[in-house]
């Protein structure tokens, strides 16, 4: 299984001890430490020693920087840097997690430093060696993130503040892994009721279609189908919607509409030359003439085959 690989980086003599301190905690956690006095960074003969030093930084997850009072070898890439100057900057470039240490007595004398930086003064520090340290600890502590500089006074603070640094991130990590387990109960929770609602549509539109299926079976059995296909002796089943297609149908016969009403509310289709009218109640249509598949109960019929009744006939002169 990977392990967190943890570097340590500062000056070696005057930080021998703390650097073993670290070792020994950073290892009780079962992470990997890379210090570079244990032959943990391979070192090649194309580039000088302290270039593996960066590119081994690149390879790492956490960097543990500790700034005292000796400023160390200046780097060949930058006068202006130690070698663990570079460090540190080479960490944050790459965007690794950076705790920066700085001994109590370098960090107070770092405010007298700040006081007279701009005077045309040459201080005699008492805990550093060279004033760059100032320089490069205000660089950092001028950057807009990833500057975690805290002070100390022994390795057992450095430690204490890391042991609850990285509980927090550990805690952090499983706090964002509950997250996206709900995010991926909520998408599959998402996914479903998707699923449910075109089902529902589909479902829906389904009943519709059985639904009008449903209705044209009931239609197709309408009474009156019955009714006029007795009274014009049709063997075939018909259909018709409204008042309209019913004339089409009666025409060929010869029956015409609209003919005056020979009994009230019957709607009276009139054949002279047969001899005959066929006389549909109006009951069973609405006011436009569409056929109700609806009405009220009653007890007439609802077609009537008569002799024909020629309404000039019935006139009084």
């Amino acid at each position: 299984m990977a392990k967190p690989r943890v570097f340590i980086s500062s000056t070696f003599y005057d930080l021998k001890q703390i650097r073993v301190d670290l070792d020994n905690f950073i290892m009780s956690l079962g992470y990997d430490v890379v210090r570079n006095e244990e032959g943990e960074i391979p070192y090649g003969t194309n580039s000088k020693l302290e270039d593996y030093c960066y590119k081994e930084i690149s390879t790492v997850d956490i960097v543990v920087a500790i700034i005292g009072g000796r400023f160390g070898t200046a780097s060949d890439v930058n006068q202006k840097y130690s070698i663990s100057n570079e460090e540190i900057k080479t960490a944050i470039e790459h965007n690794k997690q950076v705790y920066v240490f700085i001994d109590r007595d370098v960090n107070a004398e770092f405010q007298t430093y700040l006081k007279n930086k701009e005077k045309d003064i040459d201080i005699e520090y008492s805990h550093v060696d060279d004033k760059r340290i100032f320089q490069f600890i205000e660089e950092i502590k001028g950057l807009k993130r990833n500057n975690i500089i805290h002070p100390f006074y022994s390795s057992g603070e450095i430690i204490s503040f890391l042991r609850e640094q990285w509980a927090g991130l550990l805690q952090h990590y499983l706090q964002e892994q509950a997250k996206f387990s709900e995010t991926d109960t909520l998408r599959d929770l998402k996914e479903t009721l998707g699923l449910a609602k075109n089902l529902t549509e589909l479902l829906v539109s389904a009943n519709e279609d059985q639904n009008k299926n449903i209705s044209e079976i009931v239609f197709a059995s309408h009474p009156v189908f019955t009714e006029l296909r007795k009274a014009m002796g049709w063997k075939y089943p018909i259909i018709f919607h409204n008042l309209t297609e019913l004339r089409f149908m009666l025409e060929p016969w010869g029956y015409v509409y609209p003919q005056e009403t020979v009994k009230e509310h019957y709607f009276t289709f009139a054949n002279s030359r047969a001899g005959w009218d066929i006389l549909v109640h109006q009951v069973i249509f609405d006011k436009d003439g569409k056929l109700l598949s609806a009405f009220p109960p009653m007890s007439d019929a609802l077609v009537l085959k008569e002799k024909h009744v020629d309404i000039a006939d019935d006139l009084p002169f």
